[in-house]
């Protein structure tokens, strides 16, 4: 059975608990380019499976539990003890079933991420998108992450380069990913439970993520909830300076 390829770079410090990194749809470990962890941070960097260089076709799958426990193969290779995990988008996803299932995970940084399950018009939604790829793949491509950015005009050498990556992907890869989502288990519970485990990031408007359901499904929660203004679905471009500094909060 073939791993997922990663990245374990910065474990100058090696009693500091290591961070796993996820990215999202249609992106890779390439995104984390754009995060400036503390110097010498222990951090894995890994790219999902049918992203990245993870796109052996042995790799795809349709179920996010199957992601986590690629990504936990991996954490068992490094023998890790303890992690903590920032998930962006659907690594978000992928980080709360290994929270859920796996004691070494400590904290969990959901970005621009969710915790709840998709409702029925979603569902159709990405096994609509499941359909699109087969035949139009760049179409779906180009027509989806711009609007990723609340301002896609002012990233152009970032939108370009997410695009290319995500043209490497094959059909299959991409359609497998977006079942995954919306077949992905409700965690609203469990992170009200293990709420002091939990941040979460939010771009105001992100077109992905409503900022009114995020705020109606934490409300009372203890979770530590963060807002960015003028922020769609990618903090880590869009406000890398905020962010570094939530990451450093994050860590201490």
């Amino acid at each position: 059975m073939r791993k997922l390829n990663y990245t374990f770079k910065n474990s100058t410090y090696s009693e500091e608990i290591p961070l796993v990194l996820l990215h999202g749809f249609l992106e890779s470990s390439s995104m984390w380019e754009h995060v400036e962890l503390p110097e010498g941070y222990p951090a894995v960097l890994i790219d999902l499976p049918g992203h990245g260089k993870s796109n052996h076709p042995e790799l795809i799958c349709d179920s996010i539990a199957e992601m986590a426990n690629m990504v936990i193969d991996v954490v068992d290779e490094l023998q890790l003890t303890q992690f903590h995990v920032i998930g962006h988008s659907m690594g978000g996803y992928i980080g709360l079933e290994i929270k859920k299932n796996d004691l070494r995970a400590e904290k969990i940084m959901l970005l621009n991420s969710n915790f709840w399950s998709d409702s029925p018009q979603k569902v159709k939604d990405r096994i609509r998108v499941a359909e699109i790829v087969q035949t139009n793949q760049s179409h779906f491509i180009y027509e989806v992450i711009p609007n990723l950015f609340l301002n896609p005009q002012d990233f152009d050498r970032e939108v370009k380069a997410i695009i290319s990556e995500a043209l490497e992907m094959s059909p299959d890869a991409i359609g497998k990913a977006s079942i995954a989502m919306s077949k992905r288990k409700d965690y609203s519970s469990f992170v009200r439970e293990q709420s002091a485990d939990f941040t979460c990031i939010q771009g105001i408007e992100d077109s992905i993520v409503p900022v009114k359901q995020m705020r109606e499904s934490l409300e009372g929660s203890q979770v530590n909830y963060i807002e960015i203004e003028e922020v769609g679905h990618v903090a880590h471009f869009e406000a890398s300076g905020k962010l570094n500094a939530l990451i450093d909060d994050f860590l201490k």
